[in-house]
This record gives C-alpha cells, sequence and structure tokens, in this order.
C-alpha cells in the first residue's frame, strides 16, 4: 500500500502514520476575471401595484392603535375633575408660565374663569368664622352651584353629608358683600364650607371623582384650554 502512495502524500503522513487511502490532489478553484455576483431570475408573476391592501393571513393580523386623543392623556392629580371638582388653578399656569411640578402638581392645570375674590376685611371675618357660620354662608350656594351646573344627582349623597354637619340652625350666614361667590367652582364652594372637611366628606369627594370621566380638552380664543 505504501509503494502505492504518492510521494507528497507520504511526506504529509510521515511513516508512523496510517494511510486513508489515495486522496487526489486538489485542484486551484479557476474563478472567472468577471463573475456577475448576483443572478437575475425572471419570474413571470404579476405584483399588484398597491401592496397596502393585501390582507394578512388569519391569525397575523395587526390591531389598529388608535391615534392619541385629548381625552386619553394623563393629567396631574390637581387637574382631575376639572372643571367642578379640581383644586384651585396653578398659578405658574395662570401666569402664562410652565409649572415645575408637571404632572404631580396639586393644583389644576386647566384654565379657569376669573374668580371674584373677597377684599382684606371680608377674608379675615372668614378666617375668623365658625364651620358653623361658613356652612350657613356657603351651603345655600352649594346647592344652587349643583342645580345649575346639573351636579344634584351625582352630588346628593354628598350634599346629605353637608347638611348633617349643621348643628347649630341658629347661626347667621357672613354678609358677603360684593363678593359673588357664584363664580367659585362647585369644589372651591364644598372647600369653603368649612376649615377642614371631615374625613366622610373627603372620602366622598374622592369617590365622586374617581366616577368622573377624564376632562374634555376644549379650543378656546387662546387655544387649547390644557397645558401640562
Amino acid at each position: 500500500m505504501a509503494a502505492c502512495m504518492p510521494a507528497a502524500l507520504a511526506t504529509v503522513l510521515g511513516p508512523s502514520r496510517q494511510s486513508w487511502g489515495w486522496v487526489p490532489p486538489m485542484t486551484t478553484p479557476v474563478v472567472p476575471e468577471h463573475t456577475p455576483r448576483y443572478h437575475t431570475i425572471s419570474i413571470p408573476v404579476s405584483w399588484p401595484h398597491n401592496t397596502h391592501n393585501i390582507p394578512p393571513p388569519p391569525g397575523l393580523e395587526i390591531p389598529e392603535v388608535p391615534e392619541p386623543t385629548t381625552a386619553n392623556l394623563r393629567f396631574g392629580i390637581g387637574s382631575f375633575g376639572h372643571p367642578h371638582f379640581c383644586t384651585r388653578p396653578c398659578v405658574h399656569i395662570s401666569r402664562g408660565g410652565v409649572c415645575p411640578s408637571g404632572m404631580v402638581c396639586s393644583y389644576c392645570h386647566f384654565p379657569h374663569r376669573k374668580m371674584s375674590k373677597p377684599d382684606c376685611r371680608l377674608r379675615q371675618r372668614l378666617l375668623d368664622a365658625s364651620d358653623q357660620e361658613l356652612l350657613a354662608t356657603f351651603l345655600p350656594f352649594i346647592f344652587k352651584k349643583a342645580a345649575m351646573e346639573g351636579l344634584t344627582p351625582r352630588v346628593d349623597h354628598l350634599l346629605q353629608l353637608l347638611i348633617a354637619e349643621m348643628h347649630d340652625t341658629q347661626s347667621e350666614a357672613i354678609a358677603l358683600g360684593r363678593f359673588r361667590p357664584m363664580r367659585m367652582s362647585f369644589m372651591h364652594l364644598v372647600e369653603s364650607s368649612m376649615r377642614r372637611l371631615p374625613p366622610q366628606i373627603r372620602a366622598e369627594v374622592n369617590r365622586i371623582k374617581s366616577e368622573l370621566p377624564p376632562p374634555v380638552v376644549t379650543h378656546g380664543g387662546t387655544g387649547p384650554s390644557l397645558v401640562l
């Protein structure tokens, strides 16, 4: 067998290694000078001009994602419940600036109608008033505001809780002078009716807020009403 082995192969394998038989010599591949890199294959298939109308296979449909709308925006904690149950307007937004607290701002970022503010004398009188005097003063406006804004069915239990806080029916209402409470929001009236809202009233307010839909952004003469 070794006698039939080519000399070149015997040199590679060496005298002590077993031969696996004759292996034909490898030839150097010949590469043409101009070898085309790609081959063009013509398939006689007529493709439609508009491939967007081709439906996907069953089970691979891509669900349509709705365009982001203002109703899908996430609002700050102070803006939720606008316009009747939100907190007071943010002073930064009201002045046309940018709120440094952003989404965590505890004040409302929606525009509010200009409210009537009490003068210094009336403000001090309200600060010194008792809860019974405040309830006697603001409770009639709360009922009137609820009826005017169509909130009575939703806030009926809240109104009953406020009435239950009237322990002294002989308390007289505070003379408000030129102050116009009806320019206040419903929630602002409720918060003004007592120095600090009791836990059961605060819980009822939070329950009402949790059932409200997201605020609706409207467009006015100065642009969108939401600035977050």
